[in-house]
């Protein structure tokens, strides 16, 4: 997955939606700042395996050691 990183502070960017179009904000430093691309795999907090995603029931990342759903927040992002 395509992740967006502040080269100022390493915070993810978020995405917001302008008149002009899609533009990335960083919370941390409070503005839009310029960014890196990386395409990045999702893996699991507790186990370190890496993270399925789940398409089916819209639910977000499942862990299939832990047998379970991961959030967002917690997921660990490693470069490919």
């Amino acid at each position: 997955m395509l992740r967006r990183i502040c080269r100022e502070c390493g915070s993810e960017m978020l995405k917001e939606l302008t008149p002009e179009g899609p533009r990335f904000f960083c919370t941390s430093c409070d503005r839009h700042s310029p960014y890196d691309e990386f395409d990045m795999d999702p893996f699991c907090p507790v186990c370190g395996d890496k993270l399925e995603v789940c398409s089916k029931c819209t639910q977000g990342f499942f862990c299939s050691t832990c047998n379970g759903f991961v959030s967002r927040k917690k997921i660990v992002w490693k470069e490919k």
